[in-house]
């Protein structure tokens, strides 16, 4: 309550008393806020890690309520939906993260892989998609000198496709030996899966 003794000069006090409590409490309740975010984001995480999928996919689309553009937690329940073979959800999930950041190799691979799995259970909607998963492999491979998994998935997709859709066993060498300084395991991998194929 404000008493006016100089009407002018307590009545200015009282403003500004008011206006510093409402001040305070704003930056308490972002601060209380902001830490509770943090923990649903975490706790998601560490319930992933935990393959607790469906408790951590609960968390983090909480999360995204309040921040919605947060790439870690869709990535996350893009990884999710992949775990649960839901290809296109996951295809979803991680079409965007590469939109918002063409540079990021593991995006560009995480999504080729996802409408991978889309095409090969699903010969018709494969030939829409053959391109698209080509060139995201591709991309992730340019940008990351050193991503293996990108080279040995590049190696699986063109030993597995039809010469007629652009499979070749050429280039599936070129990638494999991509493998030969980077990893011995992943190369003597990718020659096998070229043998075995081919």
């Amino acid at each position: 309550m404000c008493y006016r003794i100089n009407e002018g000069f307590v009545h200015l006090e009282c403003n500004f008393k008011v206006t510093m409590i409402k001040f305070v409490l704003g930056i308490f309740f972002s601060i209380i806020t902001y830490t509770m975010v943090g923990q649903s984001l975490e706790k998601g995480i560490r319930l992933f890690e935990e393959k607790q999928f469906e408790a951590a996919k609960v968390e983090l689309k909480s999360f995204l309520k309040t921040q919605p553009n947060n790439t870690k937690a869709i990535e996350y329940l893009g990884d999710i939906s992949f775990r649960e073979q839901q290809w296109h959800t996951a295809a979803a999930y991680f079409k965007p993260l590469m939109k918002s950041d063409k540079d990021n190799a593991m995006y560009h691979f995480k999504y080729a892989g996802a409408i991978g799995m889309e095409a090969k259970n699903n010969k018709l909607k494969a030939l829409f998609l053959i391109d698209d998963i080509k060139y995201h492999f591709k991309q992730a491979a340019l940008l990351d000198a050193k991503f293996v998994d990108v080279r040995l998935a590049l190696v699986q997709l063109y030993t597995q496709l039809p010469s007629a859709l652009g499979g070749s066993e050429k280039v599936a060498f070129k990638y494999a030996e991509q493998l030969r300084n980077l990893d011995v395991n992943a190369y003597n991998k990718a020659i096998s899966i070229i043998e075995k194929e081919g």
